[in-house]
């Protein structure tokens, strides 16, 4: 059986074609555009306009996919369209743009997906934690082997700190303020005794790849988060996309996120972050399998 999943998020429009083999995911392709939602909502409490563009941008992402021939899509919308004023109608014309609902779902629901597509692949018997890093907000999930213990959802995302704080290329005062509000938000970060933290989202599935698109690493340390900290503030963000083989949009919200990370990993006084290329899309396609129609709520 071949699924697909696409999620709207505060950043991205994202799909994943995901076979079915033995009760496990197989990735088959993925496709994102950068609509960047959660800025504007952000800012103005509405998608207004920017409505038009991110449906422009999910068509495109839905197009590639089917190519690929899969038997059935479900589709989410997360914090942006959560938080937005008309984000039941945007969601109501998205679905009709691509032929299947969009459901809003949850903080609580977003944040258990992203663990139940990070859990199939990365958990450990030991306690743990999942950070999932979005646009506008952050789920952090405080685990042992597959079971959650505790989570919160964090209002803190690359697309909305990097659009708030950070100017192209960053100054270090602003890296310092940025931080700073971070930091107030980290506060409200579930308790844990935790050995391994598991990075899943945009920032984190692309650090990799501004340390070396050869072989690139699937364990950071806080020394690699610092390189590429350096490397991604190291001019204006459209000079270094093609240096760096990411788009403009990428590595300006990039910038904020590895911010967020190295924060997260000192919060839990950890020196290494693990990053998962699973999270909310393979959650959303492992629900489905084991409650059909309901995997959203």
């Amino acid at each position: 059986m071949r699924l697909a999943a696409v999620d709207i998020g505060s950043n991205t429009v994202h799909v994943l074609v995901a076979d079915v083999v033995h009760n496990k995911l197989v990735d088959v392709a993925h496709y994102v555009e950068m609509p960047e939602l959660g800025a504007r909502v952000a800012r103005a409490g509405s998608i207004g306009t920017k409505g038009s563009i991110a449906i422009r941008a999910l068509r495109t992402v839905i197009a590639q996919a089917r190519k690929h021939g899969y038997e059935k899509l479900i589709a989410a919308a997360t914090e942006a369209v959560r938080e937005a004023s008309d984000g039941e109608a945007f969601a109501r014309q998205a679905g009709l743009a691509i032929g299947v609902p969009v459901h809003i779902i949850s903080a609580q629901r977003e944040a258990e997906l992203s663990f139940l597509g990070v859990a199939s692949r990365h958990a450990t018997r030991r306690e743990w934690v999942m950070v999932d890093l979005g646009g506008a907000s952050t789920e952090v999930v405080i685990a042992r082997g597959h079971e959650m213990l505790r989570s919160a959802a964090l209002p803190i995302g690359s697309g909305v700190l990097a659009s708030t704080y950070l100017s192209d290329p960053p100054r270090p005062d602003e890296r310092a303020r940025m931080r700073k509000a971070a930091l107030r938000e980290l506060t409200h970060a579930p308790d844990g005794d935790v050995d391994r933290l598991v990075a899943t989202g945009g920032t984190a599935s692309n650090l990799p790849f501004v340390l070396t698109r050869r072989n690139p690493p699937s364990v950071l340390t806080t020394a690699d988060l610092l390189t590429c900290e350096g490397r991604l503030d190291a001019g204006r963000a459209a000079h270094l996309a093609g240096k760096l083989g990411l788009p403009t949009n990428r590595v300006k919200v990039m910038r904020a996120g590895v911010e967020v990370l190295l924060l997260f990993l000192d919060w839990y006084g950890l020196a290494l972050l693990q990053i998962s290329h699973e999270g909310l899309r393979h959650g959303m396609l492992l629900a489905y399998l084991e409650q059909g129609e309901d995997w959203w709520r």
